[in-house]
């Protein structure tokens, strides 16, 4: 929000500079970006008069002038403008001049005639475009030798509010103009307003239907007729430039310079364009389009609120007029409009349609619903004053249910303990009361709050009125009461953080990515019809399709952010992602979130000591082993699995104490073909609950053996469907008391092995803490071993 320095001394009396006033509202709220003198950068500019102008002698496309500037002599100056005729005044840059681009006029010969400073165009004065390729040609009423930012009033100062939402009464002159009477004690100056009217009555010329009250809960309008569209004057353009607003013509000048006013928007329709003289705000029908005042085709829907005549729609309501009704310079009668509508309605219409306005950006925020009829009849005023057209008698004024000033109970010791300031009743009622609230009570007080503070709901907003009020910076800081409570992370924050610790110094780099994704992912990683991961949550306003519901799972992102890279020729890539999914219940209306554990690998060059060309499949396992063990996770199992997305016969399920924690395997060959890949990838997606539940801290220490390891190798001739966690748990389970360890250390299918079938290596590791174990003990654990795997298994010993 722009804020003219000079524009506003019309609306309150105060005696602040710029930079106190700057600071004293940062202190009650409004921060301040910045100010900005405006004519600063061309102080030096001067009015001049081109008396002569004649063709440069040695360049076709120069002209040599002589122009007055009211000093003894006239300067001669060459200029390559085409647009200047003898007569007219121009700005002139005299040598010396420091221009907005930092350059120096200096005298200089061009083409072997001296030129003495510059005559401008509006770029090079850094002034809006006047629409004119050359010389800023200046009104006739200029005096010659003037300064042209006393001539044309550029000696304003712009103050750069960045307001936050809760702000919106003060998107106005006249809101900012209330803050700096509360700061200086003073009283708002608001605009006398008188409108004289003819004897016609407006419910001849127009008739107004509002289909649902409460999304445009009051609609007013006035017809005007006779006016003459053409150039505002000066002292509103002026106002209008100074806070950042293009001029158009009077008529849309006026409604912006309200809106820029008093925070209500408006809209000007052309009277004649209205079919059969009838407004109708309802709700557009699907598949209806408007193309809006920037030349755009919208196609609309049937959440979007219009303001329609007896055909078709003619204005996005809150947003955007329609072309089909704009004013213009054939616009003899207008129809103005001043209403209020829904502000979650506008917001929800502007987003869809990617329009962001001045008129939207303060209905979504709140405008005072009581402001429509003073705003409309301002404008009015301005319009017959410099447009010469008649208002017709009478106001159309839709206004079912009045809103009247809310009142809300305030508490003053809630207030003291709170602010920390012991504050007296009247003390209370004062602050207030600067701010326009109507107050009444002592200790238990009754607050009428303005129609126009939309931002004040309950008793702690009120509270923060009072501290701004009274000042932040008149607060004194205290120490807590109490004894000091040391602050700590939870068990679940605590696995998190050591989550990401490890996966990074294995290697893995963290990725976030949206919550949202498409409901063609699902496809993409081959997900059946009907299962449990498509039952989504859809978004009501999606920014697009490829963001229309929650994800149930994070595989769709991190196999985008593989494609990314792997488009960009960055081809080894490992990445881990700690992330929310969100599941639909039916017991509640919110979604189930629940928190994955999702890592996906695509490298070469990988080391495949199995020789079984997934050399990514046990890289990753190692990870997981290794992240498991540093999170104190010693039981956990591999088992043999089946899964949509994964690589038949290089999938498994991962269990925890007997619970299912996610899937881990290879990306299905499908899969890959359908995002684009052409490396394997291999993946894992946890229950990160179930990981943080598994979980410790708690390290056991363990003496260092004092007796030696007996070692014995079996190497096992099995069918290629019997897994190494089978061989495993029998091994461990016969020689639980003795066996220490066991390792898997070669893997052989070929010549001299039959067909269907696969050789396992292991190595066993016997020893006891107590004693030194004996070889016959060894060779009978041993043997019971190799006897079981036979009976359960079918697995002979290699010869």
């Amino acid at each position: 929000m722009k804020v003219s320095y000079s524009w506003l001394q019309e609306y309150v009396d105060f005696d602040y500079t710029p930079e106190e006033l700057a600071h004293k509202l940062t202190l009650a709220g409004l921060e301040v970006d910045g100010i900005d003198y405006q004519g600063e950068e061309i102080a030096d500019i001067v009015v001049g008069e081109i008396k002569e102008l004649a063709e440069h002698e040695n360049a076709d496309k120069l002209s040599v002038c002589k122009v007055d500037i009211a000093q003894q002599e006239e300067l001669q100056i060459v200029c390559g403008a085409t647009n200047m005729e003898v007569g007219d005044k121009v700005p002139v840059a005299p040598v010396e001049t420091v221009m907005p681009d930092g350059m120096e006029i200096k005298e200089v010969e061009l083409r072997g005639v001296r030129s003495c400073g510059m005559m401008c165009s509006t770029d090079e004065l850094n002034l809006d475009d006047d629409g004119v390729d050359g010389l800023f040609i200046l009104p006739d009423d200029v005096e010659v030798g003037s300064n042209l930012v006393d001539e044309l009033e550029l000696d304003d100062i712009i103050i750069e509010l960045d307001l936050t939402p809760n702000y919106a009464h003060c998107l106005s002159m006249v809101g900012v103009a209330r803050e700096v009477a509360a700061l200086a004690g003073t009283e708002v100056k608001m605009p006398e307003v008188e409108v004289e009217e003819i004897e016609e009555q407006v419910e001849d010329w127009i008739k107004v239907e509002v289909a649902d009250n409460k999304l445009a809960p009051r609609y007013a309008g006035r017809v005007i007729t006779g006016v003459e569209v053409k150039d505002s004057p000066l002292w509103l353009k002026k106002r209008l430039e100074a806070v950042g607003v293009k001029p158009v013509n009077n008529i849309v000048d006026v409604t912006n310079f309200v809106l820029m006013e008093l925070g209500q928007p408006l809209h000007a329709f052309d009277y004649e364009q209205i079919a059969e003289q009838k407004i109708i705000v309802r709700k557009a029908n699907s598949g209806e389009e408007l193309v809006t005042l920037d030349d755009k085709q919208r196609e609309l829907d049937k959440e979007m609120l219009v303001i329609a005549d007896a055909q078709k729609p003619i204005c996005l309501a809150g947003v955007m007029g329609g072309l089909n009704s704009e004013v213009d310079q054939q616009t003899t009668t207008i129809f103005l409009e001043s209403a209020n509508f829904d502000p979650g309605l506008v917001r929800s219409t502007a987003k869809k349609l990617g329009i962001h306005s001045d008129a939207s950006h303060r209905f979504e925020r709140g405008v005072d619903i009581n402001l429509a009829v003073f705003a409309l009849e301002r404008a009015t005023e301005l319009i017959t004053q410099i447009s010469g057209g008649q208002v017709v008698n009478g106001v159309i004024d839709v206004y079912p249910e009045e809103v009247k000033k809310e009142v809300l109970p305030l508490n003053l010791e809630r207030v003291r303990k709170l602010l920390g300031v012991e504050l007296r009743s009247e003390e209370v009622k004062n602050l207030l009361e600067k701010l326009n609230f109507i107050v009444k009570g002592k200790e238990e007080l009754n607050v009428k709050v303005p129609t126009y503070r939309v931002d004040i709901n309950q008793e702690v907003d009120l509270i923060e009125e009072i501290a701004r009020s009274y000042g932040y910076d008149q607060i004194e800081p205290t120490k807590p009461v109490g004894g000091i409570i040391q602050g700590k992370k939870s068990w679940p924050q605590k696995v998190e953080d050591r989550t990401r610790d490890i996966l990074a110094d294995l290697g893995l780099f963290e990725v976030q990515n949206y919550s949202f994704i498409s409901q063609a992912a699902f496809d993409q990683i081959n997900l059946p019809k009907g299962s449990q991961l498509r039952e989504v949550v859809e978004l009501g306003n999606p920014l697009s399709q490829d963001y229309s519901v929650l994800r149930t799972t994070l595989l769709p992102g991190l196999l985008e952010n593989l494609l990314l890279n792997f488009n960009r020729k960055v081809e080894e890539v490992s990445i881990f992602e700690l992330g929310k999914v969100f599941m639909p219940t039916v017991e509640q209306e919110l979604p189930l979130e629940k928190l994955k554990l999702t890592a996906a690998l695509m490298k070469e060059d990988l080391i495949d000591d199995w020789n079984l060309d997934a050399a990514g499949f046990f890289y990753l396992k190692g990870i997981l082993e290794e992240y498991f063990s540093s999170l104190g996770i010693e039981q956990f199992d591999f088992v043999s699995a089946k899964h949509p997305s994964l690589h038949p016969g290089r999938t498994a399920k991962l269990e925890v104490g007997g619970k299912m924690l996610g899937y881990f395997g290879e990306i299905h060959p499908e899969v890959l073909d359908n995002y684009g890949l052409s490396q394997p990838v291999t993946v894992f997606e946890l229950d990160f609950s179930t990981i943080v539940k598994a979980a410790t801290d708690v390290r056991q220490y363990n003496q260092l053996p004092k007796y030696p390891a007996l070692t014995r190798d079996i190497a096992l001739v099995v069918e290629e469907k019997v897994t190494n966690q089978e061989i495993k748990d029998v091994i461990l389970e016969i020689g639980d008391q003795i066996l220490e360890s066991i390792e898997l250390f070669d893997l052989y299918q070929g010549e001299q092995v039959p067909v269907g079938h696969k050789s396992l290596a292991y190595s066993l590791n016997y020893r006891v803490p107590t004693r030194t174990l004996t070889d016959k003990e060894v060779n009978q654990v041993q043997a019971k071993i190799e006897e079981e795997l036979d009976q359960r298994l079918g697995a002979k010993i290699r010869q």
